[in-house]
């Protein structure tokens, strides 16, 4: 059990964590939106697969497909697919560090509107510093001159504040039993939509030649943001939920960034300004002082402390509940 914890533990930090070098890998090569949809296409079926020949799960019903495809189109087309463009303009780090706001704006969406959660005293000032720390990063980008560069930056915000809607409205939606299914519902239906969307910005006239896309660079990324980032992350990700306590599951979206600041800056020596490591350290340290300040004191009736998994809003399957946890079965995971 040790050492299926200890890999599980492993997966989610650093394949999860080293997702955004992947991507960065992928779109030096294949144009973005055709990345996107390629990625989501092969993860979508691939779990799909799982779902209906390894746990056997009974098939979905027709409005449990419908919710699946339209939350997916909502937080992977039109959210996690801007991660792919952006990456062309930004460094694979800052992206992280930018996509880890959402847990930010997750929490806030559950106070100011589902009134599911309590804005406290004490967590208000670590949302004003991680709000404080966005012009650092942003503003590093106008100094330098980089106006496209500061535009992808507001459209990663942006896109983790569509994450963040989308995972409030999956509380109000019913998606199916099993969350394999779910995740390649929404998968595959986003990477439809992406195709989609690839052939009208005429992508397909910026396609490398047939031996440059089959290159080791796009194929070795492709394969770890399929089979690393989706498959198996996920999987590790869903038994985790199932054997370890949500606050520490959790942990994953402050983890994420700093392996993927670890990875771009060490391994391929991507830039970083003083102004910029203020910033994401800013930002890194507001989510942890949200997530910390959001732990559920212990009841008189002795039960254990469970951090609100705001964070990360898991797929859990009904017999899978987590004590004093405010959670929503159906949403996903953003790497």
């Amino acid at each position: 059990m040790l050492i299926k914890r200890v890999s599980a533990y492993a997966a989610v930090y650093l394949l999860w964590g080293g997702s955004y070098l992947a991507v960065r890998l992928v779109v030096q090569v294949i144009p973005p939106m055709l990345a996107a949809s390629i990625r989501y296409i092969l993860s979508g079926l691939i779990l799909l697969l799982l779902s209906l020949v390894i746990r056997g799960n009974t098939l979905p019903s027709r409005s449990q497909v419908l919710n699946s495809v339209l939350s997916g189109i909502a937080m992977f087309a039109f959210g996690y697919a801007v991660v792919f463009w952006a990456e062309i303009h930004l460094t694979s780090w800052l992206v992280a560090v930018l996509i880890s706001t959402t847990s930010l704006w997750t929490y806030l969406g559950e106070c100011l509107i589902l009134r599911t959660n309590y804005l406290r005293a004490r967590v208000l000032l670590p949302l004003l510093m991680g709000m404080a720390g966005m012009p650092f990063l942003v503003g590093a980008t106008f100094h330098r001159g980089q106006m496209l560069s500061a535009i992808a930056a507001g459209a990663v915000l942006a896109a983790a504040f569509v994450w963040s809607a989308g995972t409030l409205t999956l509380k109000a939606i019913e998606l199916p039993s099993s969350p394999l299914q779910t995740a390649g519902l929404q998968l595959t239906s986003s990477g439809l939509l992406l195709l989609a969307i690839s052939r009208a910005l005429h992508e397909g006239a910026h396609l490398p030649s047939i031996g440059q896309m089959f290159s080791y660079q796009p194929l070795l990324g492709m394969t770890y943001l399929v089979l690393g980032g989706s498959v198996v992350g996920f999987t590790a990700f869903h038994w985790l939920l199932s054997h370890e306590p949500a606050s520490l599951v959790s942990t994953a979206a402050y983890v994420n960034p700093i392996v993927a600041m670890m990875l771009g800056i060490g391994l391929v020596h991507e830039r970083c300004s003083p102004m910029q490591i203020v910033g994401a350290a800013t930002i890194l340290a507001s989510v942890i002082l949200v997530w910390r300040a959001q732990r559920i004191p212990t009841e008189s009736n002795g039960r254990k402390d469970i951090a609100n998994t705001t964070a990360f809003r898991p797929y859990l399957d009904e017999d899978d509940a987590l004590p004093n946890t405010i959670y929503s079965r159906g949403s996903t995971y953003s790497q």
